[in-house]
């Protein structure tokens, strides 16, 4: 049996007056997942990597950590918890070239420190972001590493740069009020957390990067006692909020 959530009063100010229970064991509702009218999380297949062979770091291609169980345990609290419409099997893996991202309003991009963006990616991105698009960057770490993913958004949106985000940014109210980035990563990073935002010529923010942070982590791992349950509550905050802003703006 995996691990009930006890969620805290913070995390159910919308919703409730008192601590409630939310289980990421539930059976899989009866609406087919695949439904294109419910929302898909949609993680980014990256093929081109920099560094990565030589890194020494063991498992999965870097665009895939975490998953799936990342996007199913966020899925099923964005099920439970707002009034989107999904399910917890709603969620698959596109490459970032392929023009069918653009019937989906949210990408994930796992470690893009190693990204090796092609011309064909960053054009299809751009499209894609310019059409009302919106990526969020996880799980990276260290100057080097963030060098790279500005370097890869400079082909896709020349014109701008990333920005430090601070706490009275929209997305950080759009569902749960967020007050403090103070983030703490699942484990050793470089520096202090930092989120950034990307924002296009009409100001829209378009892109946001969880610097020295792997929100995805606290995801996947949410039901198995790995991670503090306050943390993982915290985490889950950004990914709802990350979502609503999404697909609302």
């Amino acid at each position: 049996m995996r691990q009930v959530l006890f969620l805290s009063l913070a995390f159910l100010t919308l919703w409730s007056t008192s601590v409630s229970l939310l289980s990421l064991d539930k059976p899989p509702p009866e609406a087919d997942p695949n439904d294109p009218n419910l929302f898909q999380f949609v993680r980014v297949r990256y093929n081109g990597y920099v560094n990565f062979l030589g890194s020494q770091r063991w498992g999965p291609p870097p665009w895939a950590h975490d998953y799936p169980r990342a996007e199913r345990n966020l899925l099923q609290i964005l099920q439970e918890i707002t009034s989107l419409e999904t399910t917890s099997d709603s969620y698959l893996v596109l490459d970032l070239d392929d023009p069918e991202i653009m019937n989906y309003p949210f990408l994930y991009v796992s470690e893009p420190g190693y990204w090796n963006i092609t011309e064909e990616e960053a054009a299809n991105l751009r499209q894609y972001l310019l059409r009302g698009g919106f990526v969020v960057f996880d799980d990276f770490r260290g100057e080097g590493e963030l060098k790279n993913l500005t370097d890869a958004m400079k082909k896709v949106f020349p014109e701008s740069s990333f920005q430090l985000l601070t706490a009275d940014q929209p997305i950080f109210h759009c569902f749960y009020d967020i007050d403090n980035l103070d983030m703490i990563p699942p484990y050793d990073v470089p520096g202090p957390p930092q989120f950034y935002g990307l924002f296009d010529a009409y100001n829209r923010l378009v892109a946001v990067a969880n610097y020295n942070n792997d929100i995805g982590d606290y995801w996947e791992w949410a039901d198995d006692s790995l991670t503090p349950i306050d943390l993982s509550n915290e985490a889950f905050k950004f990914g709802v909020n990350y979502v609503i802003y999404g697909t609302t703006h």
